[in-house]
């Protein structure tokens, strides 16, 4: 066996234990999810950039013409914000949608801020359900506030290494307790809990029909779940911050007890040759 052999080896054990490792993380589990949006996101930019329409704003345009005909566009300030800020706008905004797409698809599948990128995506999936175009934009917003939660771009991602020096959760992604102050990470989830459970509340209201086979469809009624299932998600990763303390009592507690029981067991053995 020549020394290419044994580094080469070596190189490949490396290569090993790094994925092993990382694979152990807290949140791994979610990392096929992760590289699963990232290339939707890609996906998406790759089809819009594609077709000229999109460069000019004709698309963008009449899509947002049909949703307004159509009556799909159930929030009155933002069939206001279509009529007055992108209908005038379509080609500069179309663009803003493309690079979006594009830096959104990128960062997700790299884990460079990770969790910038997921809040730019969540936010343009917002946009695309508040003008009437749910499909399927509704399940990309679950799985994006799954992987916010979870830190998953820590997973064999180079928010790992930015972590280290960016601290805000809100740019890059980290994995665990460990990886977050643990007050801060209880206020970012607890206000995202009260946040999102408020947006549910006002949506509720603006809900056209309750019927199973058109809810599906109205806008508001899936922005209700949708926000309502968020603030059930922070407010579950909010209580999980609690245990360490509990843990940490119950342990001393144990601890008192076993020390008692040693005290008492050593006063009988003591005790026990005068009997």
């Amino acid at each position: 066996m020549n020394a290419g052999t044994v580094n080469a080896e070596t190189i490949d054990d490396r290569i090993l234990r790094f994925i092993k490792q990382e694979l152990s993380k807290e949140g791994s589990y979610l990392l096929p999810l992760r590289l699963f949006i990232g290339m939707g996101w890609l996906r998406a930019f790759a089809e819009k950039v594609a077709n000229p329409g999109w460069h000019d704003g004709t698309v963008l345009a009449a899509f947002l013409e049909e949703k307004l005909v159509g009556d799909h566009v159930v929030f009155p300030f933002y069939r206001a914000l279509i009529t007055d800020v992108f209908l005038p706008n379509a080609s500069v905004l179309g663009w803003i949608v493309m690079i979006g797409q594009l830096l959104a698809g990128a960062a997700i599948l790299l884990g460079l801020f990770t969790n910038a990128a997921l809040l730019g995506g969540l936010f343009m999936n917002l946009n695309f359900i508040l003008a009437g175009e749910p499909n399927p934009s509704a399940f990309y917003f679950v799985i994006q506030v799954a992987l916010f939660i979870g830190g998953t771009g820590a997973v064999i991602g180079l928010d790992a290494l930015l972590g280290r020096s960016i601290r805000t959760p809100l740019f890059v992604a980290k994995v665990g307790i460990k990886g977050w102050h643990l007050r801060s990470k209880e206020r970012a989830l607890l206000g995202l809990t009260l946040l999102s459970f408020a947006l549910a509340a006002y949506c509720l209201a603006h809900v056209r029909t309750y019927d199973p086979g058109l809810s599906v469809e109205d806008p508001a009624m899936i922005l209700t779940v949708l926000f309502g299932l968020s603030s059930l998600q922070a407010f579950v990763s909010y209580l999980r911050q609690q245990p360490p303390e509990t843990a940490r009592t119950s342990l001393s507690g144990t601890k008192a007890a076993v020390s008692g029981v040693n005290r008492s067991g050593h006063k009988e053995t003591v005790e026990e040759p005068g009997v």
